[in-house]
């Protein structure tokens, strides 16, 4: 006979607890994103457990004869709980009951957690041990999810009490998922989400075959039918994680076999293929039958047969040829007409009004929304009183569905006015911007009014009023008919009365909260506010928000308000918020996977999600956000490990899947404008044409694991010639806000008719961000070191000046770039500001050869007016305005166009290269000249020379988007005025800004004296005036300007004589008409 020790050592030792956990939170999302919400208990019905009426008899069993089956004494010797006894009493617990408590076990669980699991249970150290205690010990351990098997043992501990150790066994979740052997069609991601695999959740063996059958229908969706797939499993102990990698081998896709045709499509099987573009032989892919059956649905919407049904009625697989045959059933459907009686509209008209054809389907919700749009449409044109009905008529064979809208139009009237009164607290003008009904405008020449408006106008207002404390407020509206004595003329009459406004006596927070109040956010209702019982909602939801984000998933949140004893003028309520927050969820471990290249302390520095803090849904979403923002990885999925167990501190999974490392780039493109380079040729204005572009780069990201970047770029065409390295490093010393480069250029630009500028240059620069906004960078500091090598080719200068200017000239250079960005939109701006200012000294302290100051300041600004609340836009007001200096100083020195440079070159002096100066003129600058083509020009060849002074103001008036036909609302047009030139000198500039027209301008039309220069005079502000289109686009506008300048210079021009060859002198003039096509707003 077995004795009552070993009796219940051997089946508590098999204590066992299976069941289903308490969900504490749910998951949802695709993609990367995963949204947390909190959700109640939910009931246990599958939690009942076979075993508990046995284990409760087994401890009555042990507790009646607890009297005559007493534990050893603590002076035992050891031997007694040793040999082969040792499992029969270490696994006794029912003898124990009612001993202290000294010592409570987790082998296996780090102590940190297994100190955590405890404390959530009834056991105390000190305590006595009790059966219910025990009990409900193991429930509380098992509804935290984190183990599958549980065992309790127990054995005297050496004093007089009983130790107690939980033998558990781990659950493991799902961590990464993998795809290997498939590219495209199915692609990796298509399959990862076949497998409905939820990272985080529990792993079950049923969840793997649900996971292989799904890849597997799948692969056979897009024509692998003998494909196979296998998996392999990672289990990581210290994540209590399993990341599953599925290989599949594709196999050979089946092709399109025959294809079949049933019911009536009034096509043959030849032409329903050649409309589907399916044919015998093709490759099967999931989307190309998809597309097939849309091909087919819209070549009979375009019929008006949009009552069509198209399907694909079988397929069958044939595995000994590897084809899938396709069964296709159609039926065509009627012939869909609509008609309108009672009211002339023409089929324009009815086909934008009704939707049926823009949906491309038939039902009466549609049908009753055209109703509505025409009832609409008759009342913009004054039919006020109009009734419309719909009805439908099928053809006796059933071939054609006629659609006949009934139209009894009614009198025509026009609304005239809206007149109210009675209103003092909102303005006549904000209440007529919240009506429906309109009176005759530009917009609608009849006005626009209904009955059923004007009940809606009147239950607007009164909430209006209402949502500001006007709680007694009564609003009527009346229409007025035979207005002014006019029977066609109609008003409506808007009488308010207001009564006393209801204000905030008190806003009182109870409950028991432990957030402190300054950290709660701050709500609409405030006390002396006005009463708003609408804003009462918004206001617990801002409220719970912040509980949610800072780990209080089942907080909630009871809102009250009760009158308060006042006058009977002025009446006051109190509002309570009561707060009920529940229990609060911390962050135990973050777990980050997926990573390869990437350092791991790169990433983690983007994470915002640490161990200890409160489990915030709001930091986890920003952590993947920041994550993102690298650029180094294509997706990145956030989660909680075991979201439906009841532990309070849990595991944030983060899994990121790397980009690719390498970026190839190319792009073709091309410039048209005026004032083009054409070089070789004798033309001071260039010319009108295009200049095709081609540009390649190839970018190496995460550097050395470092989130660092190499890049390659290169620019081809007729104007330039660009070659640039780069080196990136985004985030210096680890810090956001600043940022190092380094670059090395080649250029070869000729993009100034008077000569090619050939640069080779190296710049350091760091980047410093003074502040920011949302992650948008408003103010920025950039300091750098440029050191570059400059060289004129092809110059059409004076002769004696060619030699010094065509001297390759090296110039070092410290400078900086401060910008102020106040925009709200950086391509489309409608308001703000936007700042720049550069500046810089070269000279032979730095290794320049050249010694001069450089100074450029830009400023921007953008207002907006007459918007239309509606669509949002309006009339954009937009200026900008360029002020730039350049100063040499030591040997260096400037010259005048019409100055003689002998004594200058003798005495040993250097100018500022030609590639350095100010040049001005084409699409993005002075829109009157052409590219480059403003300021002083060579007094012999007539070619723009550039100056060390230049002032640009521009105007434009940009107007709303309209709509045109197939572009939609894309297109807008400008106008717009520039003002300003490019100067010699700096001290010329101001005096020369209130000249409107050529100085002396009779001089360059005469030939210098023999010897001498000409002498005119390009010192005055130039003007012009223009219109621009602009087409939207997702990258920015693309934008054509026409600029007329009203006083373009005169110039002179000497060519050689082809008989003598001598010099004979000409004069020419800048063009008026000069036009840009790029791409961006001007500024």
């Amino acid at each position: 006979m077995v004795d009552r020790a070993e009796f219940l050592g051997g089946v508590l030792r098999l204590w066992r607890l299976h069941g289903r956990r308490r969900r504490r939170f749910r998951k949802e999302g695709c993609g990367g994103g995963e949204k947390l919400e909190p959700r109640g208990p939910q009931g246990n019905t599958g939690e009942t457990l076979w075993v508990v009426p046995v284990i409760l008899f087994v401890l009555a069993y042990a507790t009646s004869g607890a009297a005559q089956q007493q534990p050893a004494e603590s002076g035992a010797p050891s031997e007694a709980r040793s040999g082969t006894q040792s499992g029969t009493i270490f696994g006794a617990i029912a003898p124990y009951l009612g001993l202290t408590l000294d010592q409570v076990e987790m082998p296996g669980i780090p102590p940190e957690e297994a100190k955590a699991l405890l404390a959530a249970t009834p056991l105390k150290v000190g305590e006595p041990l009790t059966r219910d205690a025990l009990h409900d010990a193991m429930q509380a351990l098992f509804s935290t999810g984190r183990f599958s098997d549980i065992q309790a043992e127990a054995d005297r501990a050496e004093t007089t009490g009983v130790r107690l150790r939980f033998l558990t066994v781990a659950n493991f979740f799902v961590g990464m998922v993998t795809i290997e052997g498939v590219s495209t069609n199915p692609s990796a991601n298509q399959l990862v989400s076949a497998t409905r695999l939820q990272l985080g959740e529990l792993y079950a063996p049923e969840k793997l075959d649900r996971a292989l059958a799904g890849i597997q229908r799948v692969m056979e969706e897009n024509g692998f039918h003998q494909s196979k797939v296998t998996s392999s499993e990672q289990r990581d102990a210290q994540q209590h994680q399993v990341n599953l990698t599925f290989h599949v081998v594709r196999g050979s896709r089946a092709v399109i076999g025959e294809i079949t045709l049933e019911g009536d499509a009034g096509y043959s099987i030849a032409e329903i293929k050649e409309m589907a573009k399916l044919h015998s032989g093709d490759p099967v892919v999931s989307n190309r039958i998809t597309r097939a059956l849309q091909r087919i649905r819209a070549r009979y919407q375009k019929q008006d047969r949009l009552l069509a049904q198209v399907e694909m009625a079988s397929r069958t697989y044939r595995s000994g040829r590897n084809t899938v045959d396709y069964a296709l059933k159609v039926d065509r459907g009627p012939v869909v007409q609509i008609a309108a009686e009672g009211f002339k509209l023409s089929q324009r008209v009815l086909r934008k009004l009704v939707p049926i054809y823009e949906e491309g389907a038939l039902d009466d919700d549609l049908l009753n929304e055209g109703r509505r749009n025409i009832q609409n449409h008759l009342q913009t044109l004054g039919y006020f009183e109009s009734t419309v009905t719909v009805s439908q008529h099928s053809a006796p064979d059933g071939k054609n569905l006629q659609v006949v809208y009934a139209v009894n139009p009614g009198e025509r009237h026009k609304l005239a006015a809206i007149r109210i009164s009675g209103n003092r607290y909102f303005s006549d003008d904000l209440i007529r911007s919240r009506m429906q009904n309109q009176p005759a405008g530009r917009l609608f020449s009849h006005g626009r009014y209904s009955e059923v408006f004007l009940e809606e106008d009147v239950r607007g207002i009164q909430d209006l009023y209402r949502a500001s404390g006007y709680r007694q407020a009564e609003v009527n509206g009346k229409l007025v008919t035979n207005y002014q004595k006019d029977p066609s003329l109609l008003a409506i009459e808007i009488s308010v009365k207001e009564g006393a406004q209801t204000r905030v006596a008190w806003v009182r927070l109870e409950g028991s909260y432990t957030l402190p109040q300054e950290q709660l956010p701050e709500i609409q209702t405030a006390e002396g506010q006005g009463f708003d019982e609408s804003s009462l909602a918004d206001d617990r939801d801002t409220i719970l928000s912040k509980y949610f984000d800072n780990g209080f998933p089942n907080a909630t949140v009871d809102v009250a308000y009760v009158p308060v004893a006042s006058t009977p003028n002025l009446p006051i309520v109190g509002v309570t918020f009561t707060i009920h927050e529940g229990e609060q969820f911390f962050v135990n471990h973050v777990f980050l996977d997926g990573l390869h290249y990437t350092r791991a302390g790169v990433a983690r520095r983007e994470m915002r999600v640490y161990p200890g803090a409160p489990l915030s849904q709001q930091d986890m979403l920003e952590s993947q956000r920041r994550l993102y923002d690298l650029g180094l990885f294509k997706q990145v999925d956030t989660a909680i490990q075991n979201p439906e167990g009841t532990e309070s501190r849990k595991n944030v999974l983060l899994t990121a899947r790397e980009a690719d490392r390498y970026t190839f780039d190319y792009g073709v493109g091309f410039e048209f404008q005026t004032g083009q380079p054409s070089a070789g040729t004798n033309q001071p204005l260039g010319k009108t044409g295009v200049s095709p572009r081609v540009s390649l780069g190839v970018s190496r990201i995460n550097v050395g694991g470092r989130h660092q970047t190499l890049s390659l770029k290169g620019n081809v065409s007729q104007l330039q010639q660009r070659g640039l390295t780069s080196f990136d490093v985004p985030q210096l010393l680890n810090n956001d806000n600043l940022r190092f480069s380094a670059a090395v250029l080649y250029d070869n630009t000729v993009d100034v008719s008077t000569f090619t500028s050939k640069r080779l240059e190296g710049t350091l620069q760091v980047l410093q961000v003074l502040y920011k906004k949302e992650d948008r960078e408003l103010t920025t500091f950039a300091y750098r070191f440029s050191y570059r090598r400059v060289q004129a080719t092809n110059i059409e200068v004076t002769a004696n000046l060619i030699p010094l200017l065509s001297t390759p000239t090296r110039v070092g250079t410290p400078n900086f770039l401060y910008i102020r960005n106040r925009r709200d939109n950086d391509l489309e701006s409608t308001r703000g500001s936007y700042t720049t200012v550069e500046g810089g000294v070269a000279a032979s302290y730095f290794g320049s050869e050249a010694d001069f100051s450089r100074l450029l300041i830009k400023n921007s600004t953008y207002h907006t007016f007459f918007r239309n609340r509606s669509t949002r836009q309006g009339f954009v007001f937009a200026r900008s305005t360029s002020v730039g200096v350049e100063n040499p100083f030591g040997n260096t020195g400037l010259l005048d166009p019409g100055q003689d440079p002998t004594k200058f070159l003798q005495a040993g002096g250097t100018l500022i290269p030609l590639p350095e100066r100010f040049f001005s003129g084409g699409g993005n600058s002075h829109r009157g000249f052409g590219l480059n083509q403003a300021g002083p020009r060579d007094p012999t060849t007539g070619f723009p020379v550039g100056g060390s002074a230049v002032f640009l103001n521009s105007l434009e008036m940009r107007f709303p988007n309209v709509t045109v036909p197939y572009l939609q609302e894309s297109i807008g047009f400008t106008i717009f005025h520039d003002m300003g030139n490019v100067f010699a000198r700096p001290q010329e500039m101001l005096p020369s800004l209130g000249r409107f027209h050529q100085p002396n301008q009779q001089v360059c039309f005469q030939a210098p004296p023999p010897g001498q220069l000409s002498q005119c005079n390009y010192n005055y502000a130039s003007h012009a005036l223009g219109v621009g289109v602009r087409y939207q686009t997702p990258i920015g506008p693309l934008r054509f300007d026409f600029g007329y300048n009203l006083d373009p210079p005169v110039f002179p021009s000497f060519t050689t004589d082809p008989v003598t060859k001598n010099p004979v002198f000409g004069f020419q003039r800048a063009g008026h008409f000069n036009f840009s096509f790029s791409v961006g707003q001007s500024f």
